[in-house]
């Protein structure tokens, strides 16, 4: 589970002038715009890393599940999704190199550089996939994949993970003081602009 920094220097002052309702609508909206927002950014920066264009992982990163009245957590959950190292830019198979590829292109990691001598490209059903031999006989063979989304971001201090965090923060900080003055303004709390239409 991520979490963010909140600043809540003023929530004391805004939980004595707003209604219990409005505050907590207020923090909803703001929770919610923030997570929407960090998770717009991080599936670039997931789908960079990996290598693959931001639909290649579509299915690996769903919509935000928003906040509820009696919970303020907004949850963004980035699952596992096997993706075929040939769909990684760059990645090309040739006669006595085999495979030659590139993950983890933002920060480095265990696999920034892949090189498997023995791959070869196997076309089954109408798709194409990268494989190894295990051993010495034909069968079986291994497929390579690239990385998972889930890995990409559940990698501490990895750059989705950073990504996440920096505009989850930023946003959260900045929509909430946003949110909470128009909550205000509804609440008849707010600045208030003098009616000139009969003048």
């Amino acid at each position: 589970m991520l979490t963010v920094k909140l600043d809540t220097s003023k929530m004391t002052k805004w939980a004595e002038e707003l209604s219990a309702r409005g505050l907590r609508n207020a923090l909803r909206r703001a929770v919610d715009q923030s997570a929407r927002q960090a998770r717009k950014q991080t599936i670039q920066a997931i789908a960079d890393d990996i290598g693959v264009s931001k639909a290649k992982i579509r299915a690996a990163t769903p919509k935000v599940v928003t906040t509820k009245a009696g919970d303020l957590a907004a949850r963004w959950t980035v699952t596992k999704m096997r993706i075929g190292i040939r769909n990684v830019a760059g990645a090309k198979i040739t006669m006595g190199q085999g495979l030659v590829a590139r993950t983890h292109r933002l920060g480095g990691g265990g696999s920034a550089s892949l090189r498997v001598k023995r791959a070869f490209a196997v076309t089954k059903n109408g798709n194409e996939f990268v494989a190894y031999r295990t051993g010495s006989k034909r069968f079986p063979i291994k497929t390579i994949y690239a990385e998972h989304p889930g890995t990409a971001l559940g990698q501490e201090g990895a750059p989705p993970q950073t990504k996440w965090k920096d505009v989850a923060n930023r946003e959260l900080n900045t929509r909430l003081s946003v949110e909470i003055g128009k909550q205000l303004v509804a609440e008849g709390l707010g600045p208030h602009t003098p009616d000139t239409a009969g003048d």
